[in-house]
């Protein structure tokens, strides 16, 4: 009996050393298996002629001058405006010929071929369709032909329509005294915001008057945007901001942007172009993170840096707004539609949205050719600029933290840089 403890104590100390044995195996082998790296490609679109051009893809971001020339393969496309990305996919308003109505979907494989990966056609009513894309699965529409107060769902890993969400219920009744001759009323929900917040969607409603111009006159010279909550599947809220007119501007370049940061949502009320009036001025918006109501103790307004003009970009990060301000009073009918609005005049700035304090960022003017708005990319900002002043068509970065810039590559012969989009590739 007395022997028997040392022996058992001796075979647990065995057991032990057995198991610790297996378990540090254990640990190499997971320490062995392959880790799936991410490779990032750059895509690149450029114009030849007109709106019209080519998509590009690059395993990893030019530097210095770059021709595109010779480089193949590419993607011939009518309407050369960038697209948005998503993992390892693009998506673009329009197909690859300007007959095409809908968004499509780009993937680019290792050799730098891109190819058409679906295609959801809208029906050509007069109004492109706005889109978004949440997450493989999961993705909202709007088609003015389904429905101009339905946001129609689709799945975007196979680019198939899934199902509507009915917004009729934001219907008003316009009275036909307000209408001049050649004008008829208008009402559409999510035509030019469409965001998702958590569970929430959020839409702007338009109730207005459609004439000659291509904006939409408000009946009441106000923004509304109307909150859908997803898990219950009704409308939270319309909340409403007055002396603002005209959120968004057109719907392949959004004009909102989520701070990933502090998860407020910053929209522009671009306002009456044609007018310009002062008492109605562009402003940017807030609602912040966790709620359903614009900050009415918030906004940035276009008359504190120069007037008439409009903002007409947006990126927000970590309480900075980035955003183009003109050297100089600008109407996008001067000189004819939107000519005189494109010269050498749009200079990049950051906002502090606490003081409103405007900084010109040391990269390259503007011409509002290119319409993207900058993005984050491994904490550096991409801007894109074309100007005639310079003959520069290019992409420049920003530190945010040390407040540095440079510009990446300038393309040479290539015509215009109109987009540029990063996609992850396994």
């Amino acid at each position: 009996m007395r022997k028997s403890k040392p022996i058992s104590i001796l075979l647990s100390a065995l057991s032990l050393l057995l198991f610790t044995h297996c378990s540090s195996d254990d640990n190499i082998e997971e320490q062995k298996q392959p880790t799936t790296e991410t490779k990032d490609s750059w895509v690149i679109y450029n114009s030849t002629a007109g709106w019209g051009g080519n998509i590009y893809s690059f395993s990893e971001l030019p530097q210095g001058e770059l021709s595109l020339a010779d480089k193949k393969p590419f993607y011939q496309i009518a309407y050369s405006a960038g697209g948005k990305a998503f993992g390892e996919n693009i998506y673009r308003l329009g197909g690859a010929a300007s007959s095409e109505e809908g968004f499509s979907k780009l993937t680019a494989d290792n050799a730098g071929n891109i190819s058409s990966k679906g295609f959801i056609a809208t029906q050509n009513n007069g109004f492109e369709p706005n889109y978004l894309v949440v997450s493989d699965t999961e993705g909202y529409y709007w088609d003015g032909s389904r429905g101009m107060l339905k946001i129609q769902t689709f799945n975007p890993g196979t680019m198939q329509r899934t199902g509507e969400i009915d917004l009729s219920s934001l219907a008003q009744t316009i009275d036909p005294a307000v209408l001049e001759p050649g004008e008829t009323a208008y009402q559409a929900a999510g035509q030019l915001i469409l965001i998702k917040r958590d569970d929430k969607l959020y839409l702007d409603l338009q109730i207005g008057k459609k004439g000659s111009n291509w904006q939409i006159k408000p009946v009441i010279k106000e923004v509304a945007v109307a909150i859908y909550n997803l898990t219950s599947k009704k409308v939270e809220n319309v909340t409403k901001y007055p002396n603002a007119t005209n959120l968004g501007l057109f719907t392949d370049h959004v004009l909102w942007s989520i701070d990933e940061v502090t998860k407020d949502i910053y929209m522009v009320a671009a306002s009456d172009m044609k007018a310009q009036e002062s008492a109605y001025s562009s402003k940017i918006l807030r609602i912040k993170n966790g709620q359903n109501t614009f900050d009415t103790s918030f906004e940035i307004d276009i008359k504190n840096y120069v007037h008439p003009a409009e903002f007409n970009r947006i990126f927000a990060h970590n309480n900075k707004i980035y955003t183009t301000i003109p050297s100089s009073a600008a109407s996008y009918y001067s000189g004819g539609h939107g000519v005189g609005y494109r010269n050498d005049i749009w200079f990049w700035n950051e906002i502090d949205v606490q003081t409103k304090k405007a900084v010109k960022l040391d990269i390259p003017v503007d011409n509002f050719y290119n319409y993207q708005n900058p993005f984050l990319y491994k904490n550096r900002i991409y801007f894109m600029s074309n100007n005639k002043a310079d003959n520069f068509s290019g992409l420049s970065s920003y530190d945010p933290v040390s407040k540095n810039t440079k510009v990446e590559f300038k393309l040479k012969g290539s015509g215009r840089l109109m987009g540029v989009n990063v996609i992850s590739k396994k």
